[in-house]
């Protein structure tokens, strides 16, 4: 993801795109409200392509399935036209040419997630632990009846460093990429797979890149698969794809009855104001007071396996006060920063557009820095302020930081509010 995440830096958008992009979130961080399970694909320096979602609510299944033996571990060598095979191998891939469509990101109710150990991989990869590094995720939903698997996330490096994302599912699997014809399917093993690839378009130097996936069901379990890179290397591409597909149609269906899920603490609980002032770990840090004319809008309780919060919203018209009360973990320890290294927050000298003014190792504490109450001023609060025109959004006066109290993180996103009012708010707040 690093190279999606160094060409993402370079894009700027206005404020009112940026609140909409981010319309289930406070803008200090993404809360996953409800959770969503989102897969990138191969990063590139010019294109980042959501491929996949699953829209299925199984339960865990268990599918015992013979293994069928082989000897020509390689199913396809496709030649140039997708329409016309490589008669030369046994076990021959059609892919069919595709277009890219964008899918929405499917909610999970009550998600949760496990790392499989060695032995559930074995299980679940039976054809594949021995010829390719593996590390997987299942996907769970919960409710108060109890658990059930929803996908399997997982990655399989090959000796030569390719590596290749797989997605098994009981039930369906929905792509993101459609065919302009009816496409064709191949029989591998007497199972009908149906493979494709998206090219790029070239960047400024004339390079694209290929995305190569297919998609089969064993057992009523549906596989996705999908590997990329330059278009230069496609043919090493399509061995391993085709390689890793026959693989998996040999070693047989997953067994999934090995998975155990444990139910973590789990909270997504809209609350009203009175709630949410009331709550033992984060109440205490919400403010006393609001800016004349905000009125309560929401408030979310959630804790999951990564995160433990609590948000709140006001608005005003077009203003707004979205309010992230959460532990300080790991991650959020970049961003703090003396109000004496100003380089870290003051706004004032990053011109807008900022991915074009900040310099890449200051964007991250920039975009969104943390302040110690003990040493917050007015003078950085101030700092952090600045006014976006946008066409059908009135102008006014923005800000948004962090303030650590102790052990406790408050994040505040703010549209028309001063930084004089601001500034007391936080000073009020439980130290």
């Amino acid at each position: 993801m690093k190279a999606y995440n160094e060409y993402m830096n370079k894009i700027s958008v206005s404020d009112t795109l940026h609140q909409k992009l981010v319309s289930c979130a406070t803008d200090a961080r993404p809360v996953r409200c409800p959770f969503t399970v989102k897969r990138y694909a191969i990063a590139f320096a010019c294109l980042a392509v959501i491929l996949l979602s699953v829209v299925t609510m199984p339960q865990l299944l268990q599918h015992n399935v013979t293994p069928t033996p082989w000897n020509n571990p390689s199913v396809s060598q496709p030649s140039e036209d997708a329409a016309s095979p490589d008669t030369s191998s046994k076990y021959t891939l059609y892919f069919n040419k595709a277009d890219f469509r964008a899918a929405a990101d499917i909610a999970i109710p009550g998600h949760f997630w496990q790392e499989l150990t060695d032995k559930e991989l074995k299980a679940v990869f039976p054809g594949l632990t021995e010829t390719h590094s593996i590390t997987a995720t299942a996907n769970f939903q919960s409710d108060e009846r109890g658990a059930s698997l929803f996908n399997i996330d997982a990655h399989a490096v090959s000796a030569t460093g390719l590596k290749t994302y797989i997605q098994l599912a009981p039930g369906e699997v929905v792509l993101d990429y459609k065919f302009d014809v009816e496409a064709r399917s191949s029989d591998v093993l007497g199972t009908a797979v149906t493979a494709g690839y998206f090219e790029t378009k070239p960047n400024s130097k004339g390079l694209r890149n290929v995305i190569y996936f297919a998609y089969f069901k064993l057992s009523g379990i549906a596989y996705y698969v999908e590997l990329g890179g330059a278009e230069a290397e496609k043919e090493a591409l399509k061995d391993e794809i085709s390689e890793l597909i026959g693989l998996l149609i040999e070693g047989g269906a997953a067994d999934l009855s090995v998975l155990h899920p444990v139910v973590p603490e789990l909270r997504e609980d809209r609350l009203n104001l009175d709630e949410a002032h009331a709550d033992a770990d984060f109440g205490a840090y919400l403010p006393a007071t609001l800016p004349e004319g905000f009125v309560f809008q929401d408030a979310l309780r959630f804790i999951n396996q990564e995160r433990n919060e609590l948000n709140v919203r006001w608005e005003k018209g077009m203003g707004y006060i979205d309010w992230r009360v959460s532990y300080l973990d790991g991650n959020d320890k970049a961003r703090i920063t003396s109000v004496a290294d100003r380089k870290n927050y003051d706004l004032s000298l990053y011109p807008i557009p900022r991915a074009d003014s900040v310099p890449d190792d200051l964007r991250e504490i920039v975009d969104n820095p943390i302040f110690l109450i003990d040493e917050l001023t007015l003078d950085a609060v101030r700092a952090r302020t600045y006014e976006v025109s946008d066409s059908g959004d009135q102008p006014d006066i923005r800000m948004r930081f962090g303030v650590l109290y102790g052990n406790v993180l408050v994040e505040l996103s703010v549209k028309g509010a001063t930084p004089e009012t601001m500034f007391d708010i936080l000073q009020q707040i439980k130290k």
